[in-house]
């Protein structure tokens, strides 16, 4: 049956071209489609590292306020009014400053640590107070945040996540410290993870600095404070900024929420996600439109072919497996000559995606290009199967 097929399909190979190609085409655009999809879904599955749940941004701009208020004595004693102020709602847990790149920002600050051989890593780089850690709920899998007296010493004392921690590993001393340049770094504790961009985004190497050791941030603030409320802070929003702004009418105060700002990442990165599907869909929607229509009209114009193994004993079901055998052979062609194009973007690293994720989408491709062959070859096998001897005579 299988050799018969192939004599077929060979001698209308100018015609049976087309569907191959069209079939190759869908693989490829179905399997960057599900490699992409099942990227963002694997990135969405796993935790996000910290909670965003009931907290308020407060946003701090001192642009106004005179020379003399700026200087570091007016703003220690600013900032201790702000926070008390903060803290006298019975409504809020705990407050801090906290880095302006925090998670789910534009902004960023990307860090440079060049070890022995040349190796160099370029983790974010975020600037904590402790009580961050305190605020945002962070899980640790190994180690702890460090403290303000961490800062006491000659190295600088960070917090990396889990996937900068393996990278590191290799360079570490027992004490989890390691030197670059001049520099000594202690690991302080482990992150499971921390999603810095989107939770639909690849996760980055982290590192948190402690804002207590560097110089030029040690003896200043910084102008965004995160407060942890026990219900929706959003009930004591107008309460808390008109007390704030009455400290100093000069000072401006903004506020946002730090799960609106994480709900509106995520809008934002599923956006061109869903476009992307909606138009790679509508290719292979079209495509197989096409191909249904190829194999309707070749199977039309078999009538002769197909009467004469009819008057020759072929029974319905015979007709039926020889047309979708000859279905099947175009698919298995289409799939492997899109599979010697798709297999291209992981050995040339077009794309930054694991192997484990080719792997499924070349899977998932696979299963939905047999379904549509299966969908678009169905019919048309099964109109063949009603052409009677008596038809095809009128065909000749």
């Amino acid at each position: 049956m299988i050799k018969h097929s192939l004599y077929i399909l060979w001698t209308r190979k100018s015609k049976n071209a087309l569907m191959v190609a069209e079939i190759a085409i869908s693989f490829i655009i179905l399997f960057l489609l599900f490699t992409l999809l099942f990227n963002k879904y694997k990135n969405f599955a796993h935790p996000i590292g910290f909670n965003t749940e009931n907290i308020m941004i407060l946003k701090l701009n001192g642009s106004r306020m005179s020379e003399e208020d700026k200087k570091a004595d007016k703003q220690d004693a600013l900032y201790d009014a702000i926070f008390q102020t903060i803290h006298q709602q019975e409504e809020v847990l705990r407050a801090t400053e906290i880095d302006y790149s925090h998670p789910y920002t534009y902004s960023r600050n990307t860090g440079r640590i060049v070890m022995d051989g040349g190796i160099e890593f370029e983790p974010t780089d975020q600037r904590f107070r402790p009580s961050v850690f305190d605020v945002l709920e962070i899980e640790f899998i190994k180690g702890r945040a460090f403290t303000k007296e961490d800062a006491q010493h000659s190295y600088i004392p960070i917090v990396v996540n889990n996937q900068f921690y393996q990278k590191l590993k290799p360079y570490l001393s027992d004490d989890e410290t390691f030197v670059e340049d001049d520099r000594e770094f202690k690991i302080f504790g482990v992150m499971a993870h921390y999603n810095k961009e989107s939770d639909y985004k690849d996760e980055e190497d982290i590192m948190i600095q402690s804002a207590d050791f560097l110089h030029w941030l040690k003896d200043s603030h910084q102008s965004t404070i995160f407060v942890k409320t026990k219900n929706d802070p959003r009930k004591i929003e107008a309460q808390l900024v008109s007390a704030i702004e009455r400290i100093n009418p000069k000072l401006g105060v903004s506020v946002d929420y730090f799960d609106s700002m994480q709900e509106g990442r995520n809008k934002w990165e599923l956006l061109p996600l869903f476009l992307i599907s909606f138009v790679a869909l509508f290719l292979v929607i079209n495509i197989a439109l096409g191909l249904y229509g190829v194999l309707w009209y070749n199977i039309s114009k078999r009538k002769s072919e197909i009467g004469i193994r009819r008057a020759m004993g072929a029974s319905e079901g015979d007709i039926f497996i020889q047309m979708l055998t000859e279905v099947f052979i175009l698919a298995f062609f289409g799939i492997l000559i899109g599979g010697i194009f798709a297999i291209q973007f992981p050995i040339l690293g077009a794309f930054n995606y694991t192997t484990l994720e080719y792997m499924t989408g070349a899977l998932l491709s696979l299963t939905f290009v047999l379904l549509i062959t299966i969908a678009c070859g169905y019919y048309p096998s099964k109109l063949a199967t009603k052409v009677t001897p008596n038809e095809a005579l009128h065909e000749l």
